[in-house]
């Protein structure tokens, strides 16, 4: 009787030992897949807020070329005034082209 009583005991002694080994591995998968999932996220995350930087610096970008074109529209309207001027439009000739009033005389004075 004695081996049946140790050999029970065994076997009961042995089935919570196995059951704690696959409980421990059972956490241990756990907790692996956990962080992998969190490295995941983390990357996500990190991949996100680099996409989000490039987009801060691609419009910063194009807004100050929005700026230079309104800067330069701005200068073009003036010319374009100055243009419809008609004591600007002599002197551009005048200075340009050569041209010169009916009756005016003109001195060239070489060097």
């Amino acid at each position: 009787m004695r081996k049946k009583a140790i050999k029970s005991k065994d076997t009961v002694s042995a089935i919570p030992g196995r059951y704690k080994k696959n409980s421990y591995s059972i956490y241990r998968l756990i907790s692996v897949v956990g962080f992998l999932f969190i490295v995941c996220l983390l990357i996500v995350i990190a991949s996100q807020y680099v996409q989000q930087l490039r987009v801060r610096q691609e419009l910063a970008e194009l807004e100050a070329r929005i700026e230079m074109s309104k800067e330069k529209h701005e200068s073009l309207e003036i010319e374009i005034e100055r243009l419809q001027e008609l004591g600007y439009i002599e002197s551009q000739a005048r200075e340009r082209l050569g041209l010169v009033k009916p009756g005016e005389l003109i001195f060239q004075l070489e060097d």
